[in-house]
């Protein structure tokens, strides 16, 4: 199986990005193929709500980094989206990658991509409360449940909690990836 990450953290080695990589790290133990997409690294356009894709049926026609996200997408079985939480709420980059994913809905607002792609949400927040932002989150991923995605997982690292490689965090995290 093809598992797509979109890692959403400016640091490379920041909270959330870490926490996916162990998931991807359980994904690649497992034998499934990983692609990673850094949201940060890469050349990304907000939707220009042009309506293309909903009058030709086809993926986002804006000609950036994400070009290649879109096939991938169509083959994926899984999609893991990993952001740090800034001012409340899950990172820019982030909302304009979710944005993007407009053109997953035609004219008649059905959906254009295979139903049951398995879903997981990495977020990492430093507020000590894992439930402060919980509804953020799930508003968050609630968009890719609405293009017949699985939510699959959610994990939330916070401010009071350390991420070693043998924590309990990191060991859910691997778990979730390997069984995926």
């Amino acid at each position: 199986m093809k598992v797509i990450a979109v890692l959403g953290s400016p640091k490379e080695n920041g909270f959330s990005s870490t926490l996916a990589r162990e998931v991807l790290r359980g994904v690649a133990d497992a034998g499934h193929q990983v692609v990673i997409y850094e949201i940060n690294k890469m050349n990304v356009k907000g939707c220009q709500g042009c309506r293309y894709c909903k009058e030709n049926n086809v993926d986002c026609i804006i000609q950036d980094d994400l070009k290649p996200y879109w096939k991938d997408l169509h083959e994926c079985g899984a999609l893991l989206v990993s952001s740090p939480n800034y001012a409340a709420q899950v990172c820019g980059p982030m909302i304009t990658f979710m944005n993007r994913h407009y053109c997953l809905l035609d004219k008649n607002w059905k959906v254009r991509v295979h139903a049951g792609i398995k879903l997981i949400g990495v977020f990492s927040q430093g507020n000590g409360n894992p439930e402060t932002y919980v509804a953020q989150y799930n508003w968050y991923l609630g968009d890719f449940q609405n293009r017949a995605m699985v939510l699959v997982d959610k994990l939330i690292h916070t401010g009071n909690q350390l991420l070693t490689s043998d924590c309990e965090l990191m060991r859910c995290a691997y778990s979730i990836g390997k069984n995926l």
